[in-house]
């Protein structure tokens, strides 16, 4: 049996936060929609980056002026994320009686957070590198300097985050870290001032210089106090389960709805709020087809649904080349056909629907008139938005809705083809 040491838990930790992470990642996003959007968004925006070092820029970014990039690092540095030392609950029955252990724990924990900061810091540094060369004049030693500074004053704002999250509650907690921040913010951007001065619009290496130990002996300190404190291990967890759920708070937190108060008299849908006909048939998979519809506009998803066609069209229509638009759309197409084609599944598969003495080939009939309903305003915005982009706006619009339409049907009836088999599953009961 291999013996325990700190080295060893604090790794095992580690991929147990690691796969915790992942988990919530995979939890919240559907693979197969990132990989229709991310591949994309990849090429489009290597192709961007690659045309901000290459080709001409646009006249407000090369009349961005500086101040901008202090204030872009400090909302940086505020929120993405803080220390997590990986100590437990269950550490007080064991590790409080090894205080070597949680020594080392804490160090490395910290040296994992840093590691980590630096990383997602060295990427925006990246991205913002075209902007500091081209229009700030700024060489790779200036990029350097700032990079240090700004790491060195992230370094900072963690611990103080760490130890006032430890040492203060409530209204004390946001008032001393408000006090905290705001003093933080100011001597970076004097800083950030002074160097630009000093370097004629560049920050110089002298303020780098200056910056960087005295950041360095305030980081000292703050963490000389951290690892000093003694009998606040409760206080310890409560913010290292702050830390460690932040992610899940995060990205949960468009993802599952908060119970609400019911409203006197019921509530009601922002959509289809009386009973009208959506269809000309009387057909039982036309009226299938409505309810269905129906219930989802008149649910949440209707948000989502505008958010993804919103989205859609900023993707339509943001590439300046004619194939990447084209692209893109189809791309987009087959996105909310195999999404919505998922929710229109789901509704047969609901307990009312099961007790219903429906047809076995009616999910498949009502296919078609669903899926061309629900396609119908997503595809006409994405299909106008994309004539405006390709031709002239006047007429290219237009004729972009009516093509819109055309497709939406043509759409659904292959939607069919992906209802077949689930409507001729066998009924239970």
């Amino acid at each position: 049996m291999t013996r325990m040491t700190a080295r060893r838990l604090f790794a095992r930790r580690w991929r147990d936060r690691f796969r915790e992470k992942l988990g919530v990642l995979k939890f919240t996003f559907d693979w197969i929609i990132l990989l229709y959007l991310g591949i994309p968004g990849l090429l489009l925006g290597g192709r961007a980056y690659y045309g901000l070092w290459r080709e001409g820029l646009p006249a407000w970014l090369a009349h961005l002026p500086y101040p901008f990039i202090p204030i872009l690092l400090l909302l940086l540095l505020y929120s993405s994320g803080g220390i997590s030392f990986y100590i437990e609950a269950a550490d007080v029955l064991f590790l409080r009686q090894r205080p070597r252990w949680i020594t080392e724990l804490m160090l490395r924990g910290l040296a994992a957070s840093s590691a980590v900061q630096a990383i997602m810091l060295a990427t925006v540094i990246a991205v913002l590198s075209p902007l500091l060369v081209r229009v700030y004049g700024m060489g790779w030693a200036d990029i350097a300097g700032l990079y240090a500074v700004a790491y060195a004053a992230k370094i900072v704002q963690m611990l103080i985050q760490q130890l006032l999250g430890v040492l203060t509650t409530g209204w004390r907690h946001l008032l001393l870290r408000s006090l905290a921040y705001s003093a933080l913010a100011a001597g970076f951007g004097a800083w950030a001032a002074w160097a630009a001065a000093a370097g004629t619009g560049r920050p110089a290496g002298l303020a780098a210089g200056v910056a960087l130990p005295v950041l360095a002996l305030l980081a000292g300190a703050l963490g000389w106090l951290r690892f000093r404190l003694r009998g606040r291990f409760d206080a310890e967890v409560r913010e290292e389960e702050r830390q460690r759920t932040m992610l899940t708070a995060l990205l949960l937190a468009s993802a599952v709805e908060r119970p609400k108060a019911p409203r006197p008299g019921g509530s009601k849908p922002w959509l289809f709020r009386r009973l009208r006909r959506l269809t000309r048939s009387r057909k039982p998979e036309a009226r299938i087809a409505e309810a269905l519809v129906k219930a989802f506009f008149r649910g949440s998803e209707w948000k989502l649904y505008a958010q993804m066609t919103l989205a859609g069209l900023a993707a339509v229509v943001l590439p300046p080349y004619p194939a990447v638009n084209l692209i893109v759309y189809a791309a987009m197409l087959l996105l909310l056909m195999y999404w919505l084609g998922g929710h229109r599944r789901a509704f047969f598969d609901r307990e009312l629907m099961s007790i219903l003495p429906l047809e076995e080939s009616l999910a498949y009939r009502s296919a078609a008139p669903a899926m061309t309903l629900l396609l119908l305003p997503a595809v006409v915005v994405l299909t106008a938005a994309l004539g405006a982009k390709l031709f002239p706006p006047l007429w290219g619009l237009p004729t972009g809705a009516v093509c819109g339409v055309l497709t939406a049907r043509w759409l659904g009836g292959l939607s069919r083809g992906f209802g077949q088999t689930f409507g001729r599953r066998p009924r239970s009961g």
